[in-house]
């Protein structure tokens, strides 16, 4: 087997689809899963907030490998950090190139790298939040913030149509191949081999939309023949669905010790 081929293979549709439902359904042995989402939502919030504290880069860069520790226990999919680690390079290189023509493009770059550093904070503490809470704990976590239930729902309801989606899409993907013609000659490097399927992927996009809106009507349709709308307004109904949660002492330990890891980073470094 090539390399290309490797490659291709590792990104084909069904190892994509593999990776990220098993990040968002399968991690419940990761150690976020097991802490309230309440808190991870509060430590989600700081982190937001803390990079745009620091300007020097080393705490930047200590900031980012605590936050990549957490995804690599959170079991983030592959195909997302490459996605990102691809957008942060590419950001860089735009702007590079960009200031060739108007400056010095060593100096712009340099200047940019504190500012890339705290988005690149963020993006994977959001991978290794999110990865780590299925759509269940979520929906809980923020209705507990006193976020609505139809939000709530909503979210919910979109981790579940995410499988059927993958799915759908790559059953209308591979009916448009019966129903073509592959290139005669894949070309050099392949290349019209990968705009065939380029074409077909945008074609297949338009009739998943269209099937997404009709069962998004027959969806509505039976929760509220369920009794959903009147379901919004029954508090027992609310703490029935939260009746599991409580913050325990690994809760805490958890929160306080990445303030601590923050403080110490701060004044060591």
């Amino acid at each position: 087997m090539t390399t290309l081929d490797a490659l291709r293979d590792a990104t084909s549709v069904e190892t994509i689809k593999a990776d990220l439902l098993r990040t968002a359904y399968e991690n419940e042995g990761s150690f976020l899963h097991r802490l309230d989402p309440r808190v991870l939502l509060l430590w989600y919030a700081v982190f937001l907030f803390v990079p745009w504290l620091f300007y020097d880069t080393t705490i930047l860069l200590g900031l980012l490998a605590f936050v990549s520790v957490l995804a690599v226990l959170s079991r983030v999919s592959l195909f997302l950090v490459g996605l990102m680690a691809f957008t942060v390079a590419t950001t860089l290189g735009s702007y590079a190139v960009v200031t060739i023509f108007t400056g010095d493009p060593v100096a712009a770059v340099r200047a940019l790298i504190p500012y890339t550093l705290k988005l690149t904070i963020i993006s994977v503490s959001s991978l290794a939040v999110f990865s780590s809470m299925g759509p269940k704990t979520l929906s809980q976590g923020l209705r507990s913030l006193g976020i609505p239930r139809q939000f709530t729902f909503l979210i919910t309801y979109g981790y579940r149509m995410l499988p059927v989606l993958f799915q759908e899409y790559h059953d209308l993907v591979n009916s448009f191949r019966l129903r073509s013609t592959a290139p005669d000659s894949p070309g050099r490097f392949r290349w019209r081999h990968y705009a065939y399927l380029l074409k077909l992927s945008v074609r297949a996009f338009y009739p998943m939309i269209f099937n997404v809106a009709k069962r998004s009507r027959v969806t509505v349709e039976a929760m509220e023949a369920r009794g959903f709308s009147h379901s919004l307004a029954n508090e027992a109904s609310t703490e029935l669905r939260l009746a599991d949660m409580q913050i325990r002492p690994m809760d805490v330990g958890f929160f306080a010790g990445s303030l601590l890891v923050v403080a110490a980073l701060a004044l060591l470094l």
